[in-house]
C-alpha cells in the first residue's frame, strides 16, 4: 500500500512539472518596445560658447606717463566724449617749451646768418669795383692786406664747413632712426656739399693771389672771376624765394623737423584725456590713480550693451561641415529650465589656433562667431556661457531606431520586431547614424513594433510577446 502510494505521489509531481512548464512556454514575454515612425534625423554636435558684446574696445592710452585721476569705476555707464581717464603731461609740456626755444634759437641763427651773408656780398662787390683802379699799379707783389682778407674768408669758409659737417652728423642719426625725412636729409647734405664748394673757391683765390705777379692783366683778371665766383654763390645762397638754394633749403627743413615734433607733441598732450568712443559700459578697468600707463598696456574696456554675439571655438575635423549663413541653436542652461533660442554663423576665422581643453591637451580649434537671430529677446551679457549645437546634416522622414536595439547577425546586423503577436529577428539595412539613433533603409516599415531590450531573458524567436 505504502509502495502504491509513492508511485502515486512521484507521477503527480512529473504530471504537475510538465504542465507549469507547458504553461511557462506559452505564457507570454512582457517586453517594452516602442513603434517605429518616420522622424528628422540628423549628424549634429555641441559646443561651448561665450557672449561678448558685438561693438566693443579696449581702449591704450596714446601717452606714457603716470594716471593723473581715474573719473569712471567698473559698469559706469558712458556718453561718447565723456573722460574716462587723465594721463599726467608735465614731461611732454617740458619737451614742447624745449622744442619752441629751439625753434626760435633756428630762427635766430637763420637771420644772422643772411645777415652776415649779405655783409660779404656788398664787401665783395666793393673789391670788385676796386679791382679797376688796381690795375694801373704794377711791379708790386700781391696785396698783404687783400691776402689776409682772403685768409679771414677762409677760416670762415671752414667754419661754416664744421657747422654743416655736425648737422649733417646730427640729421644722418636722426634719418636712420625715423625722425626726420629723406628730404631733411638731403637738405643738409647739399649744405654740406656747398659749404665744401665754398672754401674750395676761398683756397683758390688765395692760390691765385699768391701766384699771381705784379702789375699782371691775368692776376686781376682772376681775382675778378673769383670774386664773381664768391658774389654768385652768396647770391644763390642768399635766394630765399627759390627752393634750389642750399641756405633756404637747410634752414627749411630743421624749422620743419621741429615743428613736426611740436605737432606732436600737442597731439599727444591733446590725446592725455581718454575718451569714451562710443555710448557704453565700462569694464576691465585696470587703470589706478598714479599707476604708470604705456601704449602697449590696455587700461579699460568699452562695449554696448543689448548687441551681443557668441563666441566658440570648434575643432578642425568638425568645422569642415560648417558654413556662413547656416542657423545654428543656443541653449542657455538656467535653475528652472534651459532657455533655447536660435542663431546664425556669421564668421568663420581663415586659420585655426592651438586651444587648451577641459583635460589639458592642445587641441586645433577654429573661432566661429555666431549672430542672433534678431526676433529673438534673450538676457545675455558679455562673459555668460552658452551652448551652442551646429546641425551638418539631416534626413527627414525617415524610419529611425535607437542603436542600442541592434545586435550582430550573420554577416551584418538586426533586431527583434513584434509581429502577429511573436518575436522575430529582423535583418536591417542601415543609413544615416548620429551618436544615439540610426536610420533604417530596409526591414522596417512604419507602425513596426520594436523590442527595446535585445538582451531580454527569454526571448527567442517565436516566443510571444507582451508588448508594453
Amino acid at each position: 500500500m505504502k509502495k502504491s502510494l509513492k508511485w502515486i505521489f512521484l507521477i503527480s509531481g512529473v504530471i504537475l512539472i510538465i504542465l507549469l512548464s507547458i504553461f511557462s512556454a506559452l505564457k507570454p514575454l512582457t517586453a517594452e518596445v516602442l513603434q517605429v515612425q518616420p522622424k528628422t534625423v540628423e549628424v549634429s554636435f555641441r559646443e561651448e560658447g561665450t557672449v561678448t558684446a558685438q561693438k566693443q574696445e579696449t581702449i591704450y592710452p596714446a601717452v606714457q606717463g603716470l594716471v593723473e585721476a581715474v573719473h569712471v569705476k567698473e559698469g559706469d555707464k558712458v556718453k561718447e566724449g565723456d573722460i574716462l581717464l587723465k594721463i599726467d603731461t608735465k614731461d611732454l609740456t617740458y619737451q614742447l617749451a624745449q622744442l619752441e626755444e629751439q625753434k626760435i634759437s633756428m630762427q635766430g641763427q637763420e637771420k644772422k646768418t643772411y645777415d652776415e651773408m649779405n655783409q660779404q656780398l656788398v664787401s665783395l662787390k666793393a673789391q670788385l669795383q676796386g679791382l679797376e683802379g688796381q690795375k694801373v699799379e704794377t711791379n708790386s707783389a700781391p696785396y698783404k692786406s687783400q691776402i689776409n682778407q682772403q685768409q679771414i674768408r677762409i677760416e670762415e669758409a671752414k667754419r661754416q664747413l664744421e657747422m654743416a659737417e655736425e648737422e649733417y652728423k646730427r640729421i644722418n642719426i636722426l634719418f636712420e632712426s625715423g625722425a626726420v625725412s629723406q628730404k631733411e636729409k638731403d637738405d643738409a647734405e647739399e649744405a654740406l656739399k656747398q659749404a665744401k664748394s665754398n672754401l674750395k673757391i676761398q683756397e683758390d683765390v688765395l692760390k691765385l693771389l699768391k701766384e699771381q705777379t705784379e702789375g699782371s692783366d691775368l692776376y686781376y683778371e682772376g681775382q675778378k672771376k673769383a670774386i664773381k665766383s664768391q658774389i654768385a654763390l652768396l647770391e644763390s645762397q642768399l635766394n630765399q624765394g627759390s627752393d634750389k638754394s642750399g641756405t633756404v633749403q637747410y634752414y627749411k627743413g630743421m624749422i620743419e623737423s621741429l615743428d613736426a615734433q611740436i605737432e606732436q607733441i600737442k597731439y599727444q598732450i591733446e590725446r592725455s584725456d581718454i575718451k569714451a568712443p562710443f555710448d557704453g559700459i565700462v569694464k576691465d578697468l585696470k587703470a589706478e590713480k598714479g599707476m604708470p600707463a604705456s601704449p602697449q598696456a590696455p587700461l579699460a574696456s568699452i562695449f554696448q550693451p543689448g548687441i551681443y554675439e557668441i563666441e566658440t571655438f570648434v575643432l578642425t575635423e568638425d568645422v569642415i561641415g560648417l558654413k556662413e549663413g547656416m542657423a545654428v541653436e543656443l541653449i542657455q542652461e538656467r535653475k528652472d529650465k534651459d532657455v533655447v533660442f536660435e542663431g546664425v554663423v556669421d564668421r568663420i576665422a581663415p586659420s585655426a589656433e592651438d586651444r587648451i581643453s577641459s583635460l589639458g591637451l592642445t587641441e586645433q580649434r577654429v573661432k566661429v562667431t555666431i549672430k542672433l537671430s534678431e526676433k529673438e529677446e534673450v538676457e545675455l551679457r558679455p562673459g555668460y556661457a552658452v551652448d551652442v549645437k551646429f546641425v551638418t546634416y539631416k534626413e527627414e522622414n525617415r524610419l529611425a531606431v535607437p542603436k542600442a536595439v541592434l545586435f550582430p547577425y550573420e554577416d551584418g546586423e538586426a533586431l527583434w520586431v513584434v509581429r502577429n503577436g511573436k518575436a522575430m529577428v529582423q535583418p536591417i539595412v542601415k543609413g544615416l547614424e548620429n551618436d544615439q539613433e540610426v536610420v533604417i533603409l530596409e526591414g522596417l516599415e512604419e507602425g513596426d513594433q520594436v523590442i527595446k531590450n535585445p538582451q531580454l531573458e527569454g526571448l527567442k524567436e517565436g516566443k510571444r510577446i507582451s508588448a508594453q
